[in-house]
């Protein structure tokens, strides 16, 4: 039996698939090469979650619309492709999202893990502002974005010079009025930056940093959201927060 000769060119190429992340709801994969590269994720819905489904948008077309309109806030993402679905009695059995694979970049949440506030204070400092710029222009776009945690951040580039990109946003609100420092602004600006996720993250100047960022020159803005989001409890951010997303999904 002849066996076919080596190649460097076919050891060098990455596979086809790589699976990043599966679980019981989500399968995330990066499928091709090169340019061709893209990341597709697959919802998977089981119960009760099946159920809430019944006749409503499905979870990847959501998050294709929502990637589309932060794209036209001119806030950097990750470019939306294509959303499929597969359903059954009216009922969302799984959907996928395709989006264009960015090379070259690590979630914010592992860059800020990896830079330790004593030897990275430059870097992490510049990360946080970029992060507070980004909502700012979110917000005024019209954007809510609801899940504006690390993880759900990239960072393209080397931490000191590189540029933030939004890449998860299936629970975004979009509409047409600025947020910019308003009630639900705070939604986005407590999960970002004070949650208790957060406070083990990032030190309390850092988030000053950010909230500072996000209010611009607005002296009087930055201390009433530094006020509210310090005293605010994470059970009523949740009830704030499941209020907005019920307005969008069932009454507005």
């Amino acid at each position: 039996m002849s066996v076919p000769p080596f190649s460097s060119d076919a050891a060098a190429r990455p596979p086809a698939r790589v699976v990043m992340k599966d679980e019981p709801g989500t399968l995330v994969e990066r499928l091709g090469s090169g340019d061709a590269t893209v990341v597709r994720k697959t919802y998977r819905n089981r119960g009760l979650r099946l159920l809430q489904t019944f006749l409503r948008q499905s979870r990847a077309h959501r998050e294709h619309g929502n990637l589309l309109a932060v794209a036209r806030t001119g806030v950097p993402c990750t470019t939306a492709l294509a959303a499929t679905e597969q359903r059954w009695c009216g009922l969302v059995r799984s959907s996928t999202l395709d989006t264009a694979f960015v090379p070259g970049c690590r979630s914010l949440k592992d860059v800020l893990r990896d830079l330790a506030p004593s030897t990275a204070f430059r870097a992490r400092r510049r990360l946080v502002v970029a992060m507070g710029e980004l909502l700012a222009r979110l917000h005024r776009g019209g954007v809510l974005w609801q899940t504006p945690m690390p993880r759900n951040v990239l960072v393209q580039g080397e931490p000191g010079d590189g540029r933030l990109l939004v890449c998860d946003v299936p629970m975004a609100i979009v509409g047409r009025t600025d947020l910019h420092g308003g009630r639900l602004a705070a939604i986005d600006l407590f999960d970002a930056a004070f949650s208790p996720s957060r406070r083990q993250e990032l030190s309390a100047s850092e988030r000053r940093r950010l909230l500072g960022a996000y209010a611009g020159s607005d002296a009087a803005l930055l201390r009433r959201l530094w006020h509210r989001l310090s005293r605010r409890r994470r059970i009523l951010h949740r009830l704030h927060r499941s209020l907005a997303m019920a307005w969008c999904t069932y009454l507005s």
